[in-house]
């Protein structure tokens, strides 16, 4: 399970004689999350970026079923006898 967002990052190395100078940028995959309030990076292998995004899926899963239990939870307070 992770917890970010996967970018796609495009720039230009700086070399002169590069083909990024004038063409294309180089592209890196990133993974964005926050650590202490700081939004951190991680760079990631285009050949993990599956893996990774089943890890990201996984997350958003679990939150979603955390808040089904969560909001259930709080319909049995409504319920209760006072």
């Amino acid at each position: 399970m992770v917890r970010g967002t996967v970018l796609q990052l495009r720039r230009r190395c700086g070399k002169p004689q590069c083909h990024c100078a004038e063409g294309e940028p180089h592209v890196t995959w990133a993974l964005s999350y926050s650590e202490k309030g700081r939004t951190r990076m991680l760079t990631v292998r285009p050949h993990e970026l599956p893996a990774l995004r089943g890890a990201l899926a996984r997350y958003r899963a679990a939150v979603t079923a955390l808040e089904r239990q969560a909001l259930a939870g709080i319909a049995q307070w409504r319920r209760r006898k006072t």
